[in-house]
């Protein structure tokens, strides 16, 4: 087993290294952010997420959502083209995140098209799990969902 993947962040520093404050760390987490227009906290064993940053029109609807399932399926109907859907679904569902995510597959990612500002047009977006911390038989406990639009970078390869 893996007892690297066992431990908090904290834990890792090697002893020694330069301390990062909270500040800093709050620095790097906004800085990263960025990168991502969505991003969430997930607890697979409750299948439950927290946002971290959404859009305003995803918030909106998904509102109280109760669970991270329904919150995914609720996304998928209103946001993601209907050929995109189960593909989606598939892999972007807890107990399939659950299934694969470990310390030696870290990631899980789908691309998918997102509705546009107007409706007839459509973005390209990579949606990724992350693990952030698995239990003591390497199970993930946590992971974090992000979604970045990647439409630039599909236009130079498919004009």
């Amino acid at each position: 087993m893996n007892t690297e993947n066992n431990k908090t962040p904290w834990e890792l520093i090697p002893e020694g290294a330069p301390n990062v404050s909270l500040e800093e760390l709050g620095d790097i987490i906004r800085g990263l952010s960025r990168l991502f227009f969505s991003t969430f906290y997930v607890d697979l064993e409750q299948d439950t997420f927290r946002s971290v940053t959404q859009p305003q029109q995803v918030g909106d609807l998904l509102g109280n959502a109760v669970d991270c399932t329904s919150a995914l399926r609720i996304y998928a109907q209103y946001f993601i083209h209907p050929d995109d859907q189960p593909e989606y679904l598939r892999v972007m569902n807890v107990d399939y995140i659950r299934k694969e995510l470990r310390w030696w597959n870290p990631v899980i990612a789908v691309e998918y098209r997102r509705r546009g500002e107007n409706p007839d047009s459509w973005s390209w977006v990579r949606a990724s799990a992350v693990l952030a911390r698995s239990g003591e038989d390497e199970a993930p406990l946590t992971a974090v969902y992000v979604a970045q639009d990647i439409s630039s970078g599909r236009r130079a390869i498919n004009p």
